[in-house]
């Protein structure tokens, strides 16, 4: 096939047994999912795929949030298929998923793709900053506390819809640091990346217990660090650059045809990755 013609290439189901490629094809990115990320998405989501015969050549994965709305996420196309309409196409399926099930779509993307999202009727809701630095702390590796009803309450007040499950998979992980204050009125839980550790989701009642969370969790992590962080959560972006962090991307957070999303931003501090929300 012509790699032009990617018309002709079809849209079908991803599922597990490609793992591998879809591996692949965030690595190619230079995105810093592991297999971990992935098997977590298709088990929560749907996910579609566009092959070329038999190679798989984009992805995109929808991950329902209900009521309330749905991530799009893991928007990836293959170097040489690339600005051919696949990943538009891959968008308008699982924005079409979605809406059928009176799901709002949302997602979070760069400046560019914002552009593209946009003219697909995504409205901006928010604004985020990727952090990278270094953390000279000691990876524990053990299993994060148990998460408590009082921690889920908190998460879904602060993200405007339950993602019980999601947090359950992340305390399940050998991660790198989890930190739970006590009284349930913070947390903050990591995942180790391909790249660097991700910290977040990071969800807290007030700037205060942010930032102590915060500090807890960098000095537990050895190596390479990222934190996406809301625009409002200026209190964290100043603690990361003390930190010697420095700004790597920013993202778009943006919903179809809404001007808002559900849930009480003043709450969140650092989100579980834009692929996560």
């Amino acid at each position: 096939m012509a790699r032009s013609d990617t018309a002709a290439v079809p849209i079908g189901a991803l599922g597990v047994d490609d793992l591998d490629a879809a591996l692949a094809l965030s690595a190619e990115a230079g995105w810093n999912q592991v297999a971990a990320d992935w098997r977590l998405m298709l088990r929560l989501g749907t996910g579609f795929a566009a092959r070329d015969g038999d190679r798989l050549v984009a992805t995109a994965i929808v991950l329902p949030y209900r009521p309330a709305f749905g991530w799009v996420s893991m928007v990836l196309v293959n170097g040489p298929y690339r600005r051919r309409g696949l990943a538009t196409r891959l968008v308008e399926r699982a924005t079409t998923a979605l809406t059928a099930a009176g799901i709002v779509p949302v997602l979070d993307a760069t400046p560019a793709g914002a552009e593209v999202y946009g003219r697909m009727g995504f409205r901006p809701v928010g604004n985020l900053v990727r952090w990278r630095g270094s953390c000279g702390g000691r990876f524990a590796g053990a299993p994060a506390p148990a998460i408590t009803d009082r921690v889920r309450d908190l998460d879904t007040e602060a993200f405007g819809a339950d993602r019980a499950a999601i947090l359950d998979d992340l305390a399940g992980r050998p991660a790198p640091v989890a930190v739970i204050a006590p009284s349930g009125a913070g947390y903050l839980l990591s995942r180790a990346g391909r790249t660097a550790t991700q910290l977040g989701p990071l969800v807290a009642r007030n700037e205060a217990m942010a930032l102590s969370l915060l500090a807890r969790g960098l000095d537990g992590i050895a190596g390479a660090a990222v934190v996406d962080v809301p625009e409002e959560a200026a209190a964290v972006a100043a603690h990361l650059a003390g930190r010697g962090f420095v700004p790597e991307r920013p993202y778009v957070r943006m919903a179809l045809d809404r001007d808002a999303i559900s849930g009480t931003p003043a709450l969140i501090h650092a989100i579980a990755g834009p692929e996560l929300g």
